[in-house]
């Protein structure tokens, strides 16, 4: 049995599969980790993969609750049908990387990936497999922290978006998510310009993808766990 593992900034989620496909899934808090000995225990696990953007400390406790050594995926210069442009692969989070393989699964034309967690990333990837980098952002979560920390009078609760906010709640909500979707939906008009092509369509993922698609332009849709998806195909392909 295969254990994935997408260790992020603020969850774990994790994912169990035998040779007839999923058998366990499941996400916890950074602080509920403890919890994961007792989900993984009933399981034979054979092998373990995993991708991490959480410290180390994170890292220990995860392989702590295993028998089987876990083999942490890297960012690569290329792999599964995909040459990666980044500069220095080495410094590029590993989901950023697995959540663009898995995109390649999924779609065989220009795509845009986005990646809705504590942060939000956007890749932008061509058909002929050639990822041309992204974008790293506040997330929903963190633009509301930084407007509540750093402003005398918002510290308030978002309200809802609308295309005419005329209050304050909604104002947040609105500037919020417009500038989530608007990182988005320039990255979508830049490789459409790079390429010639229609507007690619965009994968959502993440805990917020339920906020940001929404305000996306089609074609869109949300895919749960971008980033187990392409752990799988990294093992699958190894």
């Amino acid at each position: 049995m295969r254990l994935l593992i997408d260790a992020g900034n603020s969850r774990v989620k994790w994912a169990l599969y035998a040779t007839h496909g999923l058998v366990g899934e499941g996400a916890v808090a950074h602080d509920t980790l403890f919890s994961l000995a007792e989900a993984w225990r009933p399981y034979p696990i054979r092998e373990a993969w995993g991708a991490s953007v959480a410290g180390p400390e994170v890292q220990a406790a995860l392989e702590a609750f295993l028998t089987v050594p876990v083999r942490w995926v890297r960012a690569a210069a290329s792999g599964c049908g995909i040459v990666n442009h980044y500069l220095n692969p080495a410094e590029q989070g590993a989901d950023r990387w697995l959540a663009v393989v898995a995109a390649r699964h999924l779609e065989s034309g220009d795509v845009i990936v986005a990646s809705a967690g504590t942060a939000l990333t956007v890749e932008a990837l061509t058909a002929e497999g050639d990822y041309l980098g992204g974008l790293i952002l506040p997330g929903y979560r963190l633009m509301l922290q930084s407007l509540a920390r750093n402003t005398a009078q918002l510290d308030r609760p978002a309200g809802q978006p609308v295309p005419f906010p005329q209050g304050t709640e909604d104002a947040i909500a609105s500037g919020v998510s417009d500038a989530m979707a608007g990182a988005v939906e320039r990255l979508r008009l830049r490789l459409a310009r790079h390429t010639g092509r229609a507007p690619a369509p965009v994968l959502v993922t993440g805990g917020d993808a339920t906020r940001l698609a929404p305000s996306l332009e089609k074609p869109c849709r949300i895919v749960d766990n971008l980033v187990l998806l392409g752990l799988l195909n990294v093992a699958d392909a190894s």
